[in-house]
């Protein structure tokens, strides 16, 4: 197979088959193959364990970035990295410049197996006994996953032997690879960010999916079944201490007394306050009422914040946190799918005004994330379809594999929970769309460039909440639509192909996600979009697609256009 590539980079954990698929590769695609690990170790002379004991972890980074610098040299090579080579951030950079990276990911339990049958010494990061080798495994991929998921292309290997995954990989570079190294800004969007060498965060146990890296601080999400009666435990793994003060979603009456329950049966001194369901409780009243209950109850800085609830409340009390006293400790208790992959991850907190959505906010990263997935087997089937806005969306944006999946499988996804094989799933697919999520906010805590392409549909989306007083739409169903506004926008802006416009229409219906807003004043939409907070010297700024995985953001949009696609997506059916 001919390719015109510089360099193929494959990174992943430990045991996940790096070495050996890219001599496969190799072989497969007449390049030749390097390994970082073996050059590290022939440049010091000595065995990666040793160096660890010897010399300790950063002085193994800095000989693994001058290896990585040496395979970048050379053109036409498929290059194995050490795990957590791409946590670097000169090492990413290096590696992106004319590379197409490609993450093979496998589970924490298929990492152990295979490391455990190598026969060779453990990593020294892993070494440890069966159980606590798994434990270190979970909690190291964690810290690792938001890099991971910058990769260009993921291969999951869990269930394929070498030859599968190598036919796999090639399949897909024959697809895109060409097209990745095309994109502008590809290389910045990459390598922008923290570096990922620092200390390893603590091990905060086998429920930790993700760790965020943000500048003001790193935090650790865990995904699974019936964490919230390990609240307690979570909240002093991370350090929080004092009172807690929950802000509940009357929605979610049963997991709020859960978390009192399990915080006071700790000993920790809980207070509840519920507040409506829905974004017409999100503003500046819904805020006054919070800071009233804190002031009454004498809460102090040192006193943590939780909200519980979907993406109103994890706003709403975000705010409140971000702002009473200066600034509280917050903890995400997210209910909802959409709070999940989305709201409750990158610190972004806000209100609404009558002029527009999320207009008064602030950045105030939490102290952790618990995503208690029992919850979402009492989300009412509205309420799922919603969530998986977010997930479609995300696959848009970053992961076109799992755009095949989720469009492949929307009947079963919609069930999660109703057999372990589905929970399994579930926990899997929560945890890749945080650690998108992560990866991007990891990048940009502040919104900038990057950090914008996880609006995408959002611009019609919040235009059509504000005009219709946030009561019709919930924010999933006005965000398939924007997605479907977006999507014909940049069929006549990008060149966007007809059959990915048709394909969104088509991911949109099988979630069962409204396809418009009839009735909806159309003029009122577009007065909307002008006063959006992401406008820019008076020019709105669209994040729109030129193919799957590939947006960008444009402010030229031409009006009429605009006028014309929110005139489509109101008409009367």
């Amino acid at each position: 197979m001919a390719l015109d590539l510089q360099r193929v980079v494959l990174i992943g954990f430990s045991g996940s088959g790096k070495s050996t698929v890219a001599r496969a590769l190799a072989d497969r695609l007449g390049m030749a193959a390097v390994d970082t690990d073996a050059l590290v170790e022939a440049q010091a002379g000595r065995p990666i364990s040793r160096i660890f004991a010897e010399d300790g972890e950063p002085a193994f980074r800095a000989i693994e970035r001058a290896a990585v610098r040496t395979t970048t040299l050379e053109s036409g090579v498929v290059i194995a990295t050490g795990g957590g080579a791409f946590g670097d951030a000169e090492s990413r950079r290096l590696l992106a410049e004319d590379g197409v990276i490609v993450l093979l990911e496998a589970r924490p339990e298929t990492i152990a197996a295979r490391i455990a049958t190598q026969g060779s010494a453990p990593r020294p990061l892993l070494a440890g006994g069966d159980v606590e080798a798994l434990s270190r495994i979970r909690a190291l991929k964690a810290v690792r996953q938001p890099f991971y998921a910058l990769a260009d292309l993921t291969v999951h290997t869990d269930a394929l032997d070498i030859d599968a995954v190598v036919t796999e990989v090639a399949a897909a570079l024959q697809r895109q690879a060409q097209r990745i190294l095309r994109v502008p800004g590809r290389v910045a969007a990459i390598v922008a960010g923290p570096d990922g060498a620092a200390p390893l965060s603590p091990d905060f146990g086998d429920d930790l999916a993700c760790v965020v890296s943000a500048a003001s601080g790193d935090y650790p999400v865990y995904v699974g079944w019936g964490l919230i009666d390990k609240l307690s435990a979570k909240l002093e793994a991370v350090g929080a201490g004092g009172r807690c003060f929950v802000v509940a979603d009357r929605g979610v009456g049963r997991f709020a007394a859960a978390a009192l329950r399990a915080l006071r049966t700790e000993g920790r001194s809980a207070q509840l306050l519920t507040v409506l369901a829905g974004e017409r409780s999100k503003n500046l009243d819904g805020l006054a009422d919070i800071y009233a209950w804190l002031a009454a109850e004498r809460a102090e800085r040192r006193d943590v914040v939780i909200a519980i609830g979907g993406g109103v409340v994890t706003d709403l009390a975000g705010t409140a946190a971000a702002t009473y006293l200066r600034g509280m400790p917050l903890v995400h208790i997210p209910t909802t799918l959409l709070a999940m992959v989305d709201a409750a991850i990158g610190g972004k907190v806000a209100v609404n005004l009558p002029t527009g959505k999320n207009m008064v906010g602030a950045f105030h990263q939490p102290k952790a994330v618990v995503a208690d997935l029992a919850a979402l087997e009492t989300l009412p089937l509205r309420e799922r379809r919603a969530g998986f806005a977010e997930v479609i969306k995300h696959a848009w944006i970053r992961d076109p594999v799992m755009l095949n999946e989720i469009e492949r499988d929307a009947a079963t996804l919609l069930t999660l929970g109703k057999s372990a094989n589905d929970r399994r799933r579930a926990v899997d697919l929560v945890g890749r769309n945080i650690a998108i999520k992560a990866a991007v906010v990891s990048a940009d805590e502040r919104e900038s460039e990057l950090r914008m392409i996880l609006n995408y549909g959002h611009t019609i989306a919040h235009a059509l909440e504000a005009v219709t007083d946030y009561g019709r739409f919930l924010h999933g169903e006005a965000l398939g639509i924007g997605l479907l506004g977006a999507a014909r926008i940049a069929e006549e802006v990008t060149g966007l192909d007809s059959a990915i416009v048709d394909r969104h229409r088509a991911i949109i219906k099988r979630y069962g996600l409204p396809m418009a807003a009839p009735e909806v004043d159309a003029e009122a939409v577009q007065r909307a979009i002008r006063s959006d907070k992401k406008v820019s010297a008076g020019s709105v700024r669209w994040v729109l697609l030129e193919e799957p995985g590939r947006p960008v953001i444009r402010d030229d949009v031409p009006s009429q256009l605009i006028g014309r696609v929110v005139g489509e997506l109101t008409a009367e059916d």
